[in-house]
């Protein structure tokens, strides 16, 4: 069957688009799944103050703006990052096949298509509270763009690149390779500048003029600073090159692209065995792809610079978004490499048919399960619902502004784990550890195991297990 005769291009795109915003839509979550989401869902509901983290710099101003407008129609937080994801993830395919070249109907765009669409971390990253996956598809957009290297083709990925920094400041890395090229080596070196400025002042200056230049600019270095050096979970704080190695790969390999890892579904082990191939041929062709076709060249490059980045200064242990750029650029490579042995016979048909819907039946039941509540998000109603008396919660200052904002009302004690001991004065009966501190505690309390949440680490890694502790005082303690 000619497809072609039966669509035209745009018919295909409006059927694509259909498919990512149903699917999105139907997968929504409608709960604070952590405590990024938080931010983010703070900046749309109650005011865009990036000095009280809501969100956290650099204020993601772009996609914070297209937030707001899009909750005043909605009034409804999880159909709007859903929508969000949904429009992220069509561009992102859409610009894929154009970066490739592929005709819309051939088995290339196809496969490529269905392999974006049934990305595990690129589907359950659509409906989070996130800017990440618009990042992916602007970074997509200004790739194709900037690869064309004409004057109207440089401007508007220029005025991309500068969107970009609005949405996902922490992708700058990719761009650098092209910043590089058109800056020292081209003609239009003027033209890609002046379009990057523009594409920063329309979020820079409505930012700077709702929170303050001073303010920002203090705000902006404070979080810097503890990015790099206290909580961002980059080089300096987590310094095992070998275990964040060892992360990197399980993130890209289990979390990116639903391979098998402890713990998971043998049904990810059916998967890993069916991408065999196409690791396979990536490594056979990526010298000539490397030799030949500069667009791949440039991306492998764009990519392994980003490796990097995350590697050393970005939350790869906790955070499996940070790895969503190199996911799609062997997504790209796959589907390139693919062709090389595929030669039309039922075997090859089937080969492709069985990779897609075993991914799919893998991402579609993972989503199903991001749309139950996190860890935290339990624990969170259970102790609402155990809220009847006068409570004490004792944990890190991270998931007490978490239950804090959750409207939880309780006397809070923040551990700094630093210290040896956990220091509380005026303690009441009902009193709850939050997290596994009890080492921290004197002989003074007695502590017990009052209740453990979980939830599959696989769809967020962050807080994957909970376990709540109640603390009461020894008897002899009374006297």
């Amino acid at each position: 069957m000619n497809l072609r005769a039966h669509f035209s291009n745009n018919q295909f795109y409006y059927i694509l688009f259909l498919c990512c915003l149903i699917s999105r839509i139907v997968t929504s979550v409608y709960y604070i799944e952590d405590i990024d989401s938080l931010r983010f869902a703070y900046s749309i509901v109650l005011d865009y103050d990036i000095s009280k983290l809501q969100p956290h710099f650099p204020g993601y101003a772009v996609f914070c703006f297209l937030g707001n407008i899009l909750y005043f129609f909605t009034g409804n937080l999880g159909l709007v990052f859903s929508f969000i994801g949904s429009l992220s993830t069509f561009f992102i395919i859409y610009f894929s096949i154009k970066i490739l070249e592929y005709e819309i109907y051939s088995l290339e765009s196809l496969f490529l298509t269905l392999l974006i669409m049934f990305n595990p971390l690129i589907w359950i990253m659509s409906n989070r509270y996130m800017p990440d996956l618009m990042g992916l598809a602007l970074f997509g957009a200004l790739f194709y763009y900037l690869s064309k290297n004409n004057k109207k083709s440089i401007i508007i990925g220029g005025f991309l690149t500068g969107l970009l920094l609005g949405v996902r400041l922490s992708y700058f890395p990719l761009i650098l390779l092209f910043s590089f090229q058109f800056i020292y080596k081209n003609q239009n070196r003027l033209n890609f500048i002046y379009s990057i400025i523009f594409g920063v002042i329309i979020w820079l200056f409505p930012m700077i003029w709702i929170t303050g230049l001073e303010k920002l600019f203090s705000v902006g270095w404070k979080h810097t600073l503890g990015h790099f050096t206290e909580y961002g979970g980059t080089i300096i704080t987590e310094n095992s090159l070998g275990q964040r190695l060892s992360y990197l790969f399980q993130t890209i390999w289990a979390d990116g692209l639903g391979g098998y890892w402890l713990d998971r579904s043998y049904f990810t082990l059916l998967l890993s065995i069916l991408f065999i191939p196409l690791f396979y041929n990536l490594v056979l062709y990526i010298k000539e792809l490397l030799i030949n076709n500069e667009k791949i060249r440039n991306l492998l490059i764009c990519g392994f610079i980003y490796l990097i980045w995350i590697l050393l200064f970005q939350n790869i242990i906790y955070k499996s978004r940070h790895v969503l750029p190199l996911v799609l650029i062997l997504l790209i490579i796959f589907s390139i490499t693919q062709k090389n042995f595929i030669n039309k016979k039922n075997s090859h048909y089937i080969y492709l048919f069985s990779l897609i819907t075993l991914l799919g039946f893998i991402s579609t039941n993972l989503n199903i399960h991001h749309k139950n509540k996190t860890a935290i998000a339990q624990l969170s109603e259970y102790l609402t619902n155990k809220n009847k008396e006068s409570i004490s919660i004792v944990s890190i200052p991270l998931i007490n502004y978490y239950l804090k904002s959750q409207n939880l009302k309780a006397n809070y004690h923040d551990i700094n784990i630093q210290n040896k001991m956990i220091d509380l004065k005026n303690i009441n009966r009902s009193t709850y550890i939050i997290g596994d501190f009890e080492q921290l505690v004197n002989n003074k309390y007695t502590i017990s195991l009052d209740s453990s949440f979980y939830h599959n680490p696989y769809i967020n890694r962050m807080w994957s297990s909970i376990n709540i502790y109640s603390l009461t005082k020894n008897l002899n303690e009374y006297r």
